[in-house]
């Protein structure tokens, strides 16, 4: 429950900073899923993954993620762009959406978990935001 409850604030704290205003020369992640997106199967947003929790928010939804081989090779392109294990990276990946069997089984998580088929790009995130958890 302490996980969910770190999740949460992430997410609400990197969608609250998404609001404030940038300069017109810097290209926003919404810049670049309106010019990127070929097909239905390919999703744009910010990943995290914490200990048991994977994480895409995209820019109307947020997915769980499917912890497997693919994930763990996202998470390795991730990791040298994270400054901590908190900071979330910009993806772009081919995937399925499926129901999340969590929130079947205990009522918790997200209605849709992503199943990764192809990692396209992975690039630092824009925000500055970073939220360390609570001891």
């Amino acid at each position: 429950m302490k996980r969910l409850l770190v999740l949460c604030f992430i997410i609400i704290a990197t969608v609250s900073c998404k609001n404030q205003e940038q300069p017109l020369d810097v290209a926003t992640t919404e810049d670049i899923s309106t010019s990127f997106v070929e097909d239905e199967n390919t999703y744009e947003g910010e990943f995290i993954l914490l200990e048991d929790a994977a994480v895409l928010t995209s820019k109307n939804e947020i997915y769980a993620v499917r912890i497997d081989d693919k994930l763990k090779q996202l998470h390795e392109l991730a990791l040298p762009l994270q400054k901590t294990k908190f900071d979330m990276v910009n993806v772009i990946l081919k995937g399925e959406l499926v129901p999340n069997p969590l929130l079947l089984e205990t009522g918790e998580g997200w209605e849709q978990m992503l199943i990764i088929k192809e990692i396209i790009e992975v690039t630092p995130a824009t925000s500055a935001a970073v939220v360390a958890p609570i001891n």
